[in-house]
Parts: structure tokens; C-alpha cells; sequence
């Protein structure tokens, strides 16, 4: 086996270890919470950071330190969806719940992209069904309740 096959080989394995962690897990949520909180995060920070660069005046008072906060909860409920999924429920509740909360308690919730992320990515994460281990959704092996219209009718 040539070094170029051993390199595509071992690229190959790694993408599908990737594309199995991925999908057992709601990845999308956890993501788009990841990045809500990280918007929430650095908007009121960037004011400082950048040192009046940016020409949105941004008031670190109540409403910075409110989306420092609510942006923090927001990274730790986007890995615990990604490393917990089992209590998926719980945390994209907790990110809708905390997406709403930005709106009022900072900067209109990140100026409503941080909100609009977290409440979809939450949606996401509260919505997610892992894969039944027979593969019963796969085309031609039909699910549990296949039958159920076909008795229902008669």
C-alpha cells in the first residue's frame, strides 16, 4: 500500500468516526447554543476590545454583564447537548429559556442574533431523536408502526 492510500485510508476512517459521533448526538443544537452564547458573549466585550473601533455604543452595565452570564450558560448547555445527549430535553430548554432572557437583559439578546440562535438551536436540541440501533428508519425495513394505518382503517 502506497503513502498517498494509507493517508486517504486513515482520512476516510477518521471522517466516518466524525460523521458517526455527529449523528448520534444533536450536533445542530449544540452548535448553533455554541454560538449564540459566544455572540452573547463578545458583544458586549468587543466595545473593550476593540477600544471604540466599533460605532454601536454598547454599555457595559447590567445588560453586559447579563450577556456575559446568559452567554456562558449558553456555551455550557450547547456542550452538555453535544456530551450529554441524554438530557437533551433539559438543556435545550434551558436554551430557548435563555434565549428569550437575552432579549431584555442584553442588548435586545445580542442585537436578536444571539437569540434567534439560541432559540433554534435549543429547538433543535429539545427536538432530537437518536437512530433506533436495527436502522428501522432505512428505506425498506419498515418501522415499529408500520402497520398501524392499515389497522386503523378497517
Amino acid at each position: 500500500m502506497t503513502r498517498h492510500a494509507r493517508g486517504q485510508a486513515r482520512w476516510q476512517a477518521s471522517r466516518a468516526r466524525w460523521r458517526a459521533w455527529r449523528r448520534s448526538r444533536p450536533f445542530w443544537g449544540g452548535l448553533l447554543l455554541l454560538l449564540a452564547g459566544v455572540e452573547l458573549v463578545l458583544l458586549p466585550l468587543s466595545g473593550l476590545l476593540v477600544h471604540g473601533g466599533l460605532k454601536l455604543v454598547i454599555y457595559i452595565g447590567i445588560g453586559g454583564v447579563f450577556g456575559v452570564l446568559i452567554g456562558a450558560l449558553l456555551i455550557a448547555a450547547g456542550t452538555a447537548v453535544w456530551f450529554n445527549p441524554v438530557h437533551r430535553s433539559f438543556y435545550g430548554i434551558a436554551g430557548v429559556i435563555l434565549g428569550i432572557a437575552s432579549f431584555p437583559a442584553s442588548n435586545l439578546g445580542g442585537l436578536f442574533v444571539g437569540m434567534l440562535l439560541a432559540i433554534v438551536g435549543g429547538a433543535l436540541g429539545y427536538a432530537w431523536t437518536p437512530i433506533a440501533p436495527g436502522g428501522a428508519a432505512r428505506e425498506g425495513n419498515p418501522g415499529p408502526d408500520a402497520g398501524t394505518e392499515s389497522a386503523a382503517a378497517s
